[in-house]
């Protein structure tokens, strides 16, 4: 049984029927086979190709417009096993997707970002105990209540970071 890593990404493209496509596909709770197909299910092949073994579980959507740009552009949730989809965001960034990407993995304490910028698609990825954390990362995911009925509680440093800090008994 693995770990479960929360994914939550924005996708967007400036072909409208790409979204359509993919919103299509995604219905049918298939990601990361429509984007890089392996066929017929195999532990290693999808680990090497997908960067997680199994298709996107529990997938959830929804469609929003983009006023910017005029295209509809889709948010989708969903859980891999250990950690997130990178070749996936990777192939997407390859075709032409723009793409923002949050994770979190509880069991591991790791929480992180994707995004696609001039030179592709770059990540940011932080282990909870151990380095400052970003609020944005912090609030999307609810982290405080990693922290609810323990020794340590997550701190705003009061830059836009918080950091994990041991509870001073009161004795």
């Amino acid at each position: 049984m693995p770990n479960w890593c929360v994914n939550t990404v924005i996708v967007r493209h400036s072909d409208p029927a790409k979204i359509e496509e993919l919103k299509s596909v995604i219905t049918n709770d298939v990601f990361f086979e429509h984007v890089l197909p392996i066929g017929d299910w195999e532990y290693n092949k999808a680990i090497d190709t997908w960067g997680t073994k199994w298709e996107a579980s529990d997938l959830s959507w929804m469609k929003f417009p983009d006023g910017r740009t005029g295209n509809d552009y889709l948010e989708l949730s969903f859980e891999t096993a250990w950690c997130p989809p990178e070749n996936v965001y990777a192939k997407m960034v390859e075709d032409g997707w723009k793409v923002e990407a949050y994770f979190y993995e509880p069991g591991e304490g790791f929480v992180g970002k994707y995004g696609t910028d001039l030179d592709g698609l770059y990540e940011e990825s932080y282990q909870i105990t151990e380095e400052p954390i970003p609020a944005e990362l912090v609030e999307m995911f609810n982290i405080h209540d990693m922290f609810d009925d323990s020794e340590y509680e997550l701190v705003d440093n009061g830059d836009g970071f918080y950091e994990v800090k041991e509870i001073e008994n009161a004795d």
